[in-house]
């Protein structure tokens, strides 16, 4: 039988990667993979300052990765430089800027996750913004879809408009700051992209597409989590594995194709 602990780890690992593999199909197709991975690294000085205050790192991470969104957007506006070069100067900044402030036996603990079981309120509360965002990025999901085939014509209509690239960075931003804890700041740009590269080479459809990004990205946090367990390790770099894993199965339809 699951103990109490494992099961509430897994309930956890599942609702965050739901909510994350879910806006990791629309990271995908917006051709962002590289910005996703650099702005989970921008939680770094905010977990940092967190621990330097005696504060729960959780609210530090999210402040950093909300700025630094809201950054990423207004500087993209006004600027001819792509997001990912954006976020990559942000990435460097955080990343130098963490390591000086962060405890060295924290380190390790930040980079890769240590994910230990909190109160049953911590659960529920955890449990509750994963499927918050879930429900935001699926209201707004045809406005997603719209600004990925042409913003230019989105913007002419007025169907949707860059406040939509805000919005949908926000909810990466805090998707990310609640998958920290699981994986990890190095390992989180990996927990929405991989499951949705592994979808994008097994789905025919749109609606399969993300369907089978949260399929796989549920397996990868859960069977994760549970090999962890059975071998004591951390979870973080063991949920990245087994997502690298379905991801070369993942690619036996394209090659015997």
């Amino acid at each position: 039988m699951i103990e109490n602990a494992l099961l509430q780890n897994i309930i956890i690992g599942v609702a965050v990667s739901v909510a994350s593999s879910f806006i990791g199909a629309f990271i995908i197709l917006k051709r962002m993979s590289l910005v996703g991975d650099a702005l989970s690294h921008v939680a770094l000085p905010g977990l940092a300052l967190g621990i330097f205050f005696g504060v729960n790192p959780f609210w530090g991470a999210l402040l950093f990765l909300l700025v630094a969104s809201a950054a990423i957007w207004r500087i993209e506006s006004y600027s001819r430089l792509p997001a990912d070069a954006i976020a990559g100067i942000l990435f460097t900044a955080s990343l130098a800027f963490g390591m000086l402030l962060i405890p060295n036996q924290e380190i390790l603990e930040s980079l890769f996750g240590n994910f230990v079981s909190g109160s049953l309120a911590a659960t529920v509360a955890i449990v509750a913004a994963s499927f918050a965002i879930l429900a935001c990025a699926m209201a707004l999901s045809r406005r997603f879809v719209f600004r990925i085939i042409s913003a230019d014509l989105s913007d002419v209509y007025q169907k949707t408009s860059r406040w939509d690239d805000l919005f949908f960075l926000l909810l990466f931003a805090v998707a990310v700051a609640l998958g920290i804890k699981l994986v990890g700041t190095l390992l989180m740009g990996a927990l929405t992209v991989i499951p949705a590269a592994a979808a994008k080479n097994m789905s025919r459809t749109m609606r399969g597409y993300i369907l089978l990004s949260v399929i796989i990205g549920i397996l990868m946090s859960a069977a994760g989590i549970l090999f962890a367990a059975w071998f004591g390790i951390a979870p973080g770099p063991v949920i990245i594995l087994v997502g690298v894993g379905l991801f070369l199965v993942s690619l036996a339809p394209t090659l015997t194709g």
